[in-house]
């Protein structure tokens, strides 16, 4: 694909949140970039003035950025014999300057009516090369790191060591320049008048954020700046207007889950990129890989996965799939075809602990942004299998309710509390008294929010229904025990009121043996009022991770409650 760069770029006025247009270059960075306290510099550099490569150790008094970007855009990649991919590229893409004599600025209420003024510059056709050099003269970037340039793709042994230090690469550059040919502003009009938007859902969806290498770079890198068609955001700015805190937000803050929620959902042209690029994010571990294309890609990824693992426990943080992962298999967005739409990690043979299943928590999930942390170490990777020794709390064996709990049919009406006709227009949140196997006092427990003359009143239902059907596996329900809550937020605060929500990645089977691991607690950094646990299913003489239990006013709920004795669980 061909990329069209325009130099009159656009950006977001914080202080007034308009987007404008400069009329001369943004010249962003100093015009000698600060060099990294680490004295490390890459290999090679480019030089923007002339597009040259040079040693990076003779740039002696200035630092560096780096450049990310999917290579869909650098051109054509076509097949060739042999079935490998290369890129070819024909100097199609397009530097639109702005015209000149131009006396009505884009942004002017005259202007809004007129055609785009951007259409009227000179277009300047060049190769990809050219649109970076462009672009970095415009921000002030006198040398960048361009993997196209700075890694001989035709040398293995220095692809492999070049990959090796990805992680400084990155990690040293003043900034990384994000290009984004998919981020674009656009008019738009309503009851108030026309005005120019960013249109940032270009960026949440762009081939950059399907690509697994880039996914390593935001997230080691300082600083980040997005560069689009006709506009730009600082990472700041991208945090507050695109959704992207977990990548763009600095300094950067991740766990296993974090990188995994973005990891499964991505693909690479190199089955093996996925393993080598995720371990950048870890160099003591990156240490232990051995970089080689040839080797048994399964037996690197279990490996891999197994570090994490054994590293960060947050590998078991996972659950249904949200509305990201459904975006994508559902392929509401129409980026590829529909046969290819899927969440990429379910390609291979990982075992369940891995979350491929799911789909992990980013940040801290519930209610709060932090991440999730556990101080659990009774545990051991061997191979496939997981083995864990602790404290669970057990499915009872005959799931008791006075309710249809089948998940697939709303629940009765009749079945509900009766709510006063005053009340109906609405939002309602319906609560239920439970006798927690193992407690001595009932509790109260959130149900759900519920509009009973919505619209949507039968999916509220079904909802209510599923999350009824995955308590009635750990408690009993009563219809007689339901309620409307007229205070939630004060039986919140004064810790009565209880949210327990189970999120797992398949149906349930009331047949089956499920077991919430309680010794496994894992405590959210910024939100101390809520836990999370891992749910797993029994196999046999093995058990499957299926998901995750949140339960808030953790220490209330189980003030009385006797803990069931260890247990060792081998997870598959």
């Amino acid at each position: 694909m061909y990329v069209t760069y325009e130099t009159n770029q656009y950006y977001i006025n914080k202080d007034t949140f308009t987007v404008e247009r400069h009329t001369e270059p943004p010249k962003l960075f100093p015009s000698i970039i600060p060099k990294s306290k680490d004295p490390f510099m890459p290999t090679k550099l480019v030089r923007v003035s002339d597009m040259k490569v040079v040693k990076g150790s003779t740039v002696k008094d200035e630092g560096y950025c780096a450049l990310s970007y999917s290579w869909s855009w650098s051109g054509e990649n076509n097949i060739v014999q042999g079935g490998k991919s290369v890129r070819v590229d024909n100097g199609e893409h397009q530097i639109i300057f702005p015209p000149k004599n131009v006396d009505t600025p884009p942004n002017s209420e005259d202007h809004d009516d007129q055609e785009d003024i951007s259409s009227s510059g000179e277009i300047k056709y060049v190769m990809f090369e050219g649109i970076i050099q462009q672009m970095c003269k415009d921000f002030n970037i006198n040398y960048i790191w361009f993997d196209q340039m700075c890694i001989n793709q035709e040398d293995k042994e220095e692809k492999h060591r070049e990959i090796k230090q990805m992680h400084r690469v990155y990690g040293n550059a003043y900034c990384t320049i994000v290009h984004v040919p998919e981020l674009e502003t656009e008019m738009w009009s309503h009851n108030m008048g026309t005005y120019r938007a960013i249109r940032t859902i270009g960026l949440s969806y762009s081939d950059w954020m399907q690509r697994m290498w880039t996914l390593e770079e935001a997230m080691i890198s300082k600083q980040l700046l997005f560069v689009g068609k006709d506009t730009y955001m600082l990472g700041p700015v991208a945090v507050e207007w695109a959704s992207l805190g977990a990548l763009a937000d600095k300094p950067s803050r991740w766990n296993a889950a974090t990188v995994l929620y973005f990891a499964h959902s991505r693909d690479c042209t190199n089955a093996h990129d996925r393993v080598f690029a995720l371990a950048n994010l870890y160099p003591h571990l990156m240490d232990r890989i051995d970089v080689n294309y040839k080797q048994d890609l399964d037996g690197l990824l279990l490996t891999f996965y197994g570090m994490m693992a054994q590293e960060d426990l947050s590998i078991l943080c996972f659950g249904e799939d949200g509305e990201h992962y459904k975006d994508i298999e559902e392929n509401i967005f129409g980026q590829q075809e529909k046969e290819d739409s899927t969440i990429s990690i379910r390609k291979y043979d990982l075992p369940s602990w891995t979350g491929i299943n799911g789909q992990h928590e980013l940040f801290g999930g519930g209610t709060s942004t932090g991440l999730w942390k556990t101080t659990f170490k009774n545990y051991s990777i061997d191979g496939r299998f997981m083995k864990i020794h602790c404290t669970p709390i057990w499915s009872m064996d005959n799931p008791r309710s006075t309710i249809n709990i089948d998940p697939f049919t709303p629940i009765d009406p009749h079945d509900m509390p009766y709510l006063p006709e005053e009340k109906n227009d609405s939002y309602n949140s319906l609560g239920i008294n439970v006798q927690f196997p193992g407690c001595h006092k009932p509790q109260m427990i959130l149900a759900r929010f519920h509009r009973p003359n919505s619209e949507h009143q039968e999916s509220n239902r079904t909802l209510i229904t599923k999350l009824l059907a995955l308590l009635s596996l750990f408690m009993p329900i009563d219809k007689e025990k339901l309620f409307w809550i007229e205070n939630r937020s004060e039986l919140f605060a004064n810790g009565t009121l209880t949210r327990f929500f189970l999120s797992l990645t398949e149906p349930v089977d009331y047949s089956a043996k499920y077991a919430i691991l309680y010794g496994i607690p894992f405590k959210d950094d910024k939100n101390s009022k809520e836990r999370m646990y891992p749910v797993v299913r029994q196999e046999g003489d093995y058990y499957k991770a299926i998901g995750h239990c949140l339960i808030s006013n953790i220490e209330n709920f189980f003030s009385d409650y006797i803990p069931s004795p260890e247990q060792t669980f081998i997870i598959h």
